[in-house]
């Protein structure tokens, strides 16, 4: 009872924590970006939202369908839409984890599918941005190319590490990682793409930006999420706005509304949706803490038997 009433207080810390970041956000400067826009160009961009979130989704649901034998469909919703709730809790995203508890059943499987997820966020990010630094900086581009194709190479490596027998004991069924890459590359790709397109069209009502300089804008934005000490990017993304798209002409106001318009139909609409899954489901959380140490400790046990 004393773990379980203990992991409950760090949840209505973080929910806290939630509503203390949802109450600093200047809902004014958002309203008066929206306003500056044309209706077509809000619907469209909402629209792109809703493409974006729908491959997360399906990338949440390949990913668990191909690692868990112990999942109901009706779970998969709530727990996707409370990752964002969860993601915006600690500074790094490190609670967005919690979502795989309520989906009922074990949880191994979902872990490494959790796991997976969070290593492709991560990855495209990365490769993304060590792609864009030598056009951007194009004076040190001998420097950084070679960091850009490293980034590109690991990619062919770790399939074939997730497929070794060590990893396989610990999972609930066989799963072909060449498979999963591959496919989980393109939603990841997909939601990148979706991201520029929002991007596109919101710079482009007021002023006309190439292709390429909003592509390298959006992967300097999306990035700010790597941050590990920021709350899913706020105030970095803020900055890298006025920075990229003070180079191309764009006005701080615009920069930083642009940004969070993206930032709030993307991140802080879905939280909002996620926090009513959690308080629906909250019981669910009351298990959390002992899932995590049986998980942990049967990691630990398989571990010390492949010794």
């Amino acid at each position: 009872f004393k773990h379980r009433l203990l992991f409950m207080a760090k949840y209505a810390v973080g929910l806290i924590i939630l509503g203390w970041l949802l109450w600093r956000f200047d809902y004014r400067q958002i309203a008066g970006a929206i306003s500056s826009f044309s209706l077509h160009v809000i619907i469209g961009t909402a629209l792109i939202s809703a493409t974006n979130l729908s491959l997360r989704f399906y990338r949440w649901q390949y990913l668990i369908y191909h690692h868990s034998n112990d999942y109901e469909k009706q779970d998969l919703i709530p727990s996707f839409f409370a990752g964002f709730a969860f993601r915006l809790m600690i500074p790094g995203g490190h609670a967005e984890i919690s979502k795989i508890f309520l989906i009922p059943g074990k949880k191994t499987g979902k872990i490494f599918a959790f796991g997976l997820e969070k290593y492709f966020e991560t990855y495209i990010k990365f490769v993304f941005i060590l792609l864009a630094l030598p056009v951007v900086f194009a004076e040190y581009r001998l420097w950084l190319w070679p960091g850009a194709l490293a980034g590109i190479t690991v990619y062919f490596f770790l399939p074939a590490i997730m497929e070794k027998d060590f990893l396989g004991r610990y999972q609930e069924k066989e799963v072909n990682y060449h498979r999963v890459f591959s496919r989980v590359l393109l939603f990841s790709l997909g939601v990148f793409t979706c991201l520029v397109l929002q991007y596109y069209f919101l710079l482009n009502d007021k002023h006309s930006i190439g292709l390429l300089d909003t592509v390298l804008t959006a992967v300097f934005l999306w990035g700010a999420g790597l941050i590990p000490i920021s709350v899913s990017g706020l105030g970095v993304r803020e900055s890298f706005a006025v920075y990229f798209l003070g180079r191309l002409g764009i006005g701080a106001p615009i920069a930083v509304g642009v940004s969070l318009f993206v930032f709030s139909l993307n991140v802080l609409l879905p939280a909002l949706i996620g926090v009513i899954f959690i308080y629906r489901r909250r019981k669910y959380l009351n298990e959390a803490g002992v899932n995590i140490k049986e998980a942990t400790k049967t990691l630990y046990q398989n571990w010390n038997r492949d010794k």
